[in-house]
């Protein structure tokens, strides 16, 4: 019998979704009123950056021997480019950028008072208030500095300036004040996912299907910040569970946050998910996870589930690495051999180019 578990999911708008999960169909998010123009502080969407960012491919061969991309495997980078074209830089700029602030006594959290940092692809984007005290401007010329440090070791579009209304600190607490708005409205069911327009300053709202009239308008007059509006199905990925921790479950190469005790390595799930953090591996938040029948082939005395779990340990012994990092498993294949009275199982790994074959006994 299949087993449902319903999560809800509330989070700040990270990156867009990746892998191999069934894409939905973005919706409008006008509802019954048709069209959000009637609404002053609603729009569409959250504006796009108007300008391109850097991948790893427009880098120079020089500035390309400045990443650390040897640990990504052929299989990885065709299963999720962006890990190279976009994680690699993103990275090592971040760190620079980090460690330079530190040098002259600054942090991010100096930063998010008088503006914010974000990313288009590869390349940085500094904010900074157009109205700023004295001391304050002190602090943005500060970074300014460390910008300029940054074009320096990589190249001038690595970073970007920007003039926005207000900083990311000012947004958070109009964040914090949606977020109550939203708790007490009928919002909450159809929510999953709520947070921050970074290039404009604006709020937005993920939901799984269109608002009514009545929350549009309910939305509109209590809000001091636009808010953009996306209707967004969940996505849709089903897999074996090789890996879990605490609350967390491993899953076609995703760490799946609000895992339910139930659900063990071995286990074949159908997840429904919203947004995705670019990683390796990736990162996202349950919303549904179906645990699907255990199949158990004619003839086989071992279920899928308990042939997984021993094919993981089995697969960690043949992957070693060097310096004994943590490896990840993703099954691309599982077959009960019954000739042979065993099983076959591949995976795709975080290290090795080739994927992994190891047999497992049938008792």
């Amino acid at each position: 019998m299949k087993k449902i578990i319903s999560l809800s999911f509330f989070c700040v708008l990270v990156l867009s979704a990746c892998g191999q999960a069934e894409q939905p169909e973005e919706k409008k998010a006008s509802g019954s009123a048709g069209s959000l123009d009637s609404y002053q502080m609603l729009v569409e969407s959250c504006p796009e950056p108007d300008y391109e960012g850097q991948t790893f491919s427009d880098l120079s061969e020089e500035e390309q021997k400045l990443y650390d991309v040897d640990q990504i495997s052929d299989e990885m980078k065709e299963h999720n480019p962006m890990v190279l074209e976009v994680a690699s830089l993103q990275g090592e700029r971040q760190e620079f950028l980090r460690k330079s602030m530190a040098e002259n006594g600054y942090s991010f959290d100096d930063l998010r008072e008088i503006g914010d940092m974000y990313m288009v692809k590869g390349t940085i984007v500094l904010q900074f208030k157009k109205r700023l005290t004295e001391k304050e401007l002190k602090v943005k010329e500060a970074f300014l500095d460390t910008a300029n440090d940054l074009k320096q070791a990589f190249n001038e579009n690595a970073i970007r300036i920007e003039e926005v209304e207000m900083s990311a600190t000012e947004l958070r607490n109009q964040h914090d004040a949606l977020s109550q708005l939203l708790e007490g409205s009928s919002i909450r069911s159809k929510l999953w996912g709520y947070g921050t327009c970074t290039p404009s300053k604006q709020l937005n709202i993920n939901v799984t299907e269109q608002l009514t009239e009545e929350e549009l308008n309910y939305l509109n007059e209590n809000t001091e910040v636009k808010i953009a509006i996306r209707v967004t199905p969940p996505n849709l990925v089903k897999g074996y569970v090789t890996d879990v921790r605490e609350d967390e479950m491993l899953v076609d190469m995703t760490w799946f946050s609000n895992r339910p005790e139930e659900v063990q390595v071995g286990d074949y799930v159908n997840v429904s998910y919203t947004n995705v953090m670019e990683s390796l591996p990736a990162q996202a938040g349950a919303r549904e996870t179906e645990i699907l029948k255990d199949a158990q082939p004619e003839g086989a005395d071992l279920k899928a589930s308990e042939v997984i779990l021993k094919a993981v340990d089995q697969a960690k012994e043949v992957v070693e690495t060097p310096d004994h990092r943590g490896e990840y498993f993703n099954v691309k294949e599982i077959e009960y051999v019954k000739d042979g009275d065993r099983w076959d199982v591949v995976f795709e790994t975080t290290s090795q180019e080739e994927p992994v074959k190891v047999e497992v006994k049938d008792e």
